[in-house]
């Protein structure tokens, strides 16, 4: 028996080490392969996915301020963001602010603060005042209204997000834009329907007064909370924010979906409830979205709403909890699609080189990819100060001010300006499942037939990227630390090159 335990261990210890020196070598020419050969993309437009609805950004907080920078400077911002000369967004984030301006804001020079159109001292203690037009004040906003008509003045924006924060001071238990503590539901229940009618009468105006001067055909979205399962409150509280348990949360939504659906009756508009703008989709994660997912899912209108919009913080450029949320809504929710409406690096120290548009473009290119978000849009458009949140840097120097823009701005562009909406992601496998050589890839079917790859090769050398497809040509567009959107455009021969720790976009065609 003694020697038949031996014998039996000593077949396992060979098995173990057959199975050791196969991994390593499997591995080992696997890496060497994929070091030195090339990468075989394989394109398949018969696997079809979610159509591409568009880019955008948020015109929070800096806008408030865009009267102090001059008329030349503003059109210049403006271009870059939206013109057919930078960055051509379609999506424009519209902050309806809880008017904190009014009761000192976030701290002197802080622009976290917003104002409100309605007018304050109308209020005193009858939450109808806020549904009655005559009490609010639409000249109260005249630097920011004046950028976002120069933004539609471009003709390249068709969508506008309007979001909230935070409710109106006048409607919070603490009297203020955040929660007097931690975690605290801070929108008042009476106030449900004051807060509805607060949004869907600011927005009335600026559709109505603004947008309707461009294009009435505008879609336009209300999205009245903003990472409801965040802080918002106590002592540090920094800018406007409310924090709501997926109770309440669901309970406003009910009351807000009704007098949206009453307003659109009665106006004639096409407004759309916008959710739930989740703080992050991280599974598993002390957000929770699951929970809030499940609560909203118990009403009616739930139905309705074709789109969960999401933020990518904390996911970041994983691709592993980009498919684990996909896949939980594949599961749970298959109608729905998901939309990234915010995203930033949350870390102080503007990384201005290509390791940060790297780190940007994975983040974009997977999101598009293995979360399936049909639309992608930064947070700030605009910023000042050593903060990594914007697109353009508007920064105040001895000689005046100066407008700056970094990799990630133009790596934003790689997608933004070459993925129109209306495009539709496709099949883009590749041979290289493990990422040895650096190399990743997302692929679209564009309007005007052409397929649009973006490749990402975050190493330090070149790489050939070979394809299948019968295409003639293939335009190239490189963002690298040489190059910023360079163009070139060849023969199509099966094989594409792509450079050292670069952000390229192939049109093939």
């Amino acid at each position: 028996m003694r020697e038949k335990t031996k014998n039996n261990i000593f077949i396992s210890l060979i098995a173990l080490a057959v199975v050791v020196v196969s991994l390593a070598l499997f591995f080992g020419a696997y890496t060497l392969c994929m070091f030195f050969g090339d990468t075989a993309i394989t394109l398949n437009a018969d696997k079809r996915y979610q159509t591409i609805e568009g880019f955008g950004a948020s015109s929070a907080w800096i806008y408030q301020d865009m009267d102090n920078l001059e008329p030349e400077l503003q059109d210049e911002v403006v271009e870059l963001l939206y013109g057919d000369g930078g960055l051509m967004l379609n999506t424009f984030r519209y902050n309806i602010g809880g008017g904190s301006n009014e009761i000192g804001g976030y701290g002197e020079g802080s622009l976290n603060g917003t104002n409100s159109y309605f007018i304050a001292d109308r209020f005193t203690g009858d939450y109808s005042v806020f549904a009655d037009e005559s009490n609010y004040d639409f000249s109260k906003n005249p630097v920011v209204d004046a950028m976002f008509e120069k933004v539609l003045a471009t003709g390249n924006v068709d969508q506008v997000v309007f979001f909230a924060n935070s409710p109106h001071y006048l409607m919070t238990k603490s009297g203020k834009t955040h929660g007097a503590v931690e975690h605290d539901n801070n929108l008042k229940e009476e106030a449900y329907g004051a807060f509805a009618d607060y949004l869907l009468i600011s927005v009335g105006h600026l559709y109505r007064d603004v947008v309707c001067k461009y294009d009435p055909d505008i879609k336009v979205y209300i999205s009245p909370v903003n990472e409801p399962q965040w802080k918002w409150g106590g002592e540090g509280a920094g800018q406007e924010g409310c924090h709501y348990d997926p109770e309440p949360l669901g309970r406003f939504y009910d009351v807000f979906y009704d007098r949206l659906t009453a307003y659109n009756a009665e106006k004639g508009t096409d407004f759309v409830m916008d959710i739930f703008e989740s703080g992050n989709y991280k599974i598993p994660d002390s957000s929770d979205v699951k929970k809030y997912l499940k609560e909203l899912a118990k009403y009616d209108w739930f139905e309705e709403i074709d789109t969960i919009s999401v933020h990518s913080y904390a996911a970041d450029n994983s691709s592993y909890y980009k498919n684990v949320f996909a896949d939980y809504m594949d599961g749970r929710y298959p109608d729905k699609k998901i939309a990234v409406s915010e995203y930033c690096v949350l870390e102080f120290g503007v990384v201005k080189d290509m390791s940060m548009g790297i780190y940007n473009a994975q983040t974009i290119l997977r999101d598009l990819r293995d979360l399936g978000a049909v639309s992608w849009s930064w947070w700030l458009s605009v910023s000042q100060g050593d903060y990594e949140d914007g697109l353009v840097y508007w920064n105040k120097t001895q000689d005046g001010n100066v407008i700056n823009k970094y990799k990630r701005y133009y790596v934003l562009g790689q997608f933004s300006r070459h993925i129109p909406e209306g495009s539709v992601r496709i099949d883009a496998s590749y041979s290289d499942f493990l990422g040895f050589n650096g190399v990743d890839c997302v692929a679209f079917e564009r309007p005007d037939g052409k397929i649009a790859l973006v490749v990402v090769n975050d190493s330090g050398s070149a790489r050939t990227v070979s394809v299948n497809g019968d295409f003639s040509t293939a335009d190239s567009i490189v963002t690298d630390n040489a190059s910023d959107w360079k163009e070139s455009s060849a023969a199509f021969d099966g094989k594409l090159t792509v450079t050292p720790d670069s952000v390229t976009t192939f049109l093939l065609y």
